[in-house]
């Protein structure tokens, strides 16, 4: 089991030594909330590293007054978790939402998303990421990271560590060596429940 661990930790470790980025952009009916590797330019702007990777994302549509002493009302789904594989591309969210009243209130309960990247479709997983309670000044990257402890159908196998739309670019990290990752990669894997490394294990053996 301790060779057959440190096998797939290596393999990990190659699959990302030379990273490309992946940018993000989603319609201006649409925010990001987090994503699982990368960072957040700022909230329809995103850069995730190669593979696979999840954004967190909500419709936001606005329905104009009718009258200047009333506010424009806003309409929001509940977040969506968007799973997807790519590399070194540049990716754009598409979605036909309607432009009528009666048909945004419809979209927003039931938001369908799609991935195009130069011009072609992306295959991707789409979950809503149910929320109880007020959303006001959610901790979104905790919340994607709840997920993925989960059996959602858009759940990252290895987990992720997840960046905000508010919070601040991510520090340089001093790169880590091939044993002190494998040593990580086996606590982690120790670490996590029978049905979690059945599934991380079904990820891992096809990229071998």
């Amino acid at each position: 089991m301790k060779r057959y661990q440190g096998w797939i930790g290596m393999v990990l470790m190659c699959g990302g030594v030379a990273q490309a980025e992946v940018r993000v952009e989603v319609p201006e009916d649409f925010r990001i909330l987090a994503v699982s590797d990368g960072k957040l330019q700022d909230e329809r702007h995103a850069v995730l590293a190669d593979g696979e990777q999840q954004l967190l994302v909500r419709y936001e549509g606005v329905i104009p007054s009718r009258n200047s002493s009333d506010n424009d009302r806003q309409i929001r789904s509940e977040p969506q978790v968007i799973r997807y594989e790519a590399r070194g591309q540049q990716l754009k969210l598409q979605a036909a939402v309607p432009t009528d009243e009666n048909g945004m209130e419809r979209y927003a309960k039931v938001p369908a998303v799609s991935l195009q990247g130069a011009g072609q479709p992306v295959a991707a997983v789409q979950d809503e990421l149910v929320v109880k309670g007020m959303q006001i000044g959610m901790d979104w990257p905790a919340r994607l990271a709840e997920y993925n402890r989960g059996a959602g159908k858009a759940v990252l196998a290895t987990g992720t560590v997840a960046t905000a739309a508010t919070a601040p670019r991510a520090a340089q990290t001093s790169p880590v060596s091939a044993s002190e990752l494998e040593a990580q990669l086996q606590r982690l894997f120790l670490q996590a429940d029978p049905e979690l490394r059945k599934r991380f294990i079904g990820w891992a053996v096809p990229r071998l």
